[in-house]
């Protein structure tokens, strides 16, 4: 929703490659939080915070490793000939920043604050037999 929101303000209008590029935005948007979620899930402690610090010694400095090469690859499409190389660049620069800070940013202190504990929120305690224990 922030990128669509970007498009107008650096002065993009909505053609064939932004189309293609906000099909792209979704998968990687998410890319880091599920990572970061992933390691939260199968944190060895019950609590928030001892989930939440396992969350980011596990996964924390691969995902800004990744975020950082990536950002790192975009920018270097600055420098190409092509309008469409610089556009993909300035979209690939974009979208991983804003994922990157949203994780760390607002993900991470969300989790510390409302992120499941125990075994709530592991969705095959859903699913057990259909007797209810009523």
């Amino acid at each position: 929703i922030v990128f669509l929101g970007l498009i107008p303000i650096i002065g993009w209008s909505l053609g064939e490659n932004e189309c293609i590029f906000l099909i792209a935005v979704v998968g990687l948007s998410v890319d880091y939080s599920v990572h970061l979620l992933h390691a939260y899930h199968h944190g060895s402690t019950d609590d928030r915070k001892g989930r939440t610090q396992h969350s980011l010694s596990e996964m924390g400095i691969s995902v800004l490793n990744s975020a950082v090469t990536t950002l790192l690859a975009a920018f270097i499409l600055f420098f190409c000939g092509f309008y469409f190389f610089i556009q993909f660049g300035a979209f690939i620069f974009i979208v991983i920043a804003l994922s990157i800070i949203m994780s760390i940013t607002f993900l991470v202190p969300l989790l510390v604050v409302a992120g499941p504990e125990g075994d709530r929120g592991f969705l095959p305690r859903c699913w057990r037999s259909g007797k209810s224990s009523a």
